[in-house]
């Protein structure tokens, strides 16, 4: 991998695919679709400041150097551009975060990461070694928050989408106005998401079911979050190019947070987005047959044979990523995932 020089003309840099290739070879080679990305920007450099004027602002932004064309198989866009058909009332852009509170809820308890990753177990023994070992960590009865077990819906993972501000601007609103004018309006609500996950360690993703579940906090204080987990897609044909994954499309539930009428912060810990939130969705992971019987699986991808809470337990792991995109606002989140199995 190498970056080409952008200080110049404009380059188009490509590498075709064996099938590429041959169509070229035939005469009959023809781009039917692409897509747009820019990985490389960092547009913390557009200087509005710049002293020799507005010509000057993005300067820095368009002579960035660019990453040659990807040879592999697995090349992929990490930041898709996504277009709007010019709409000029779009003022901000959402996005995706991943829970990291603990509230009650009405059904999977929202899931936490230890170490930066989360835990997903492949066999019930293992989620028994893992409480054990968790509620050392974090306290009784605390450790059932931070793993998934097989065949279980006591733990999801949960993710939210919304307007996003360090300084609360703009702001949730009492009657949610905000949502209303900058998400709901604007075409900016995500119905569904693309899970994308290893299809080699990963088989089904399971979801909430929208119709039987709900994610409100009102005015006065009222709140609801009751998640109902029914739904179960086997992931199909990967969206996002990298070799081995596949995608599962699941459904999401638009959340009702208001802010307090006392101006207070309660509402906070019903939402990870400081301003207008938008969806939210929960889901859990089918682990594939193979990593239940067997180490083998292990020993190619991950490791063996490891005490990784220190409590004389070892236990074979593989550590993976699940891609979640929204499928209208193309907002993303990576989430770290650790299988493991108890040896």
């Amino acid at each position: 991998m190498a970056f080409l020089d952008n200080s110049g003309d404009i380059v188009l840099d490509a590498v075709l695919t064996d099938l590429g290739r041959k169509r070229m070879a035939e005469g009959n080679f023809r781009i039917t679709q692409f897509a747009l990305g820019d990985d490389e920007i960092d547009y913390r450099i557009y200087n509005k400041n710049h002293p020799s004027g507005s010509a000057y602002y993005d300067l820095e932004i368009l002579q960035t150097p660019v990453l040659e064309a990807f040879a592999s198989t697995n090349a992929n866009i990490n930041y898709g551009l996504v277009s709007f058909n010019g709409n000029l009332n779009l003022l901000y852009m959402p996005v995706l975060k991943v829970w990291n509170k603990t509230i009650d809820v009405t059904g999977p308890a929202i899931q936490r990461s230890s170490g930066s990753v989360y835990y997903v177990a492949c066999a019930p023994t293992t989620g028994d070694a893992l409480l054990s070992a968790l509620n050392t960590d974090f306290g009784d009865d605390a450790g059932s928050s931070y793993y998934q077990s097989p065949g279980s819906t006591s733990t999801a993972i949960y993710i939210e989408t919304g307007i996003d501000s360090v300084l609360g601007n703009p702001p949730r609103t009492k009657g949610r106005t905000n949502k209303a004018t900058m998400l709901t309006d604007q075409g900016l609500l995500d119905s569904n998401f693309d899970i994308s996950v290893d299809t080699r360690f990963i088989t089904g993703v399971g979801s909430l079911d929208p119709g039987r579940s709900s994610w409100s906090y009102n005015s006065d204080g009222d709140a609801k979050q009751n998640i109902i987990l029914s739904y179960t897609a086997a992931p199909g044909v990967s969206r996002i190019g990298v070799a081995n994954y596949g995608t599962a499309i699941i459904p999401s539930l638009t959340t009702q947070i208001s802010a307090r009428a006392d101006g207070s912060d309660a509402a906070d810990s019903y939402s990870v987005i400081n301003g207008p939130s938008g969806v939210l969705t929960a889901f859990t992971f089918r682990v594939h047959s193979d990593l239940q019987q067997s180490g083998g699986q292990y020993s190619l991808f991950g490791k063996t044979g490891q005490d990784l809470f220190g409590d004389g337990n070892t236990y074979d792991y593989i550590d993976t990523t699940v891609y979640a995109v929204g499928k209208t606002s193309g907002v993303t989140v990576h989430i770290p995932i650790r299988i493991v199995r108890k040896v």
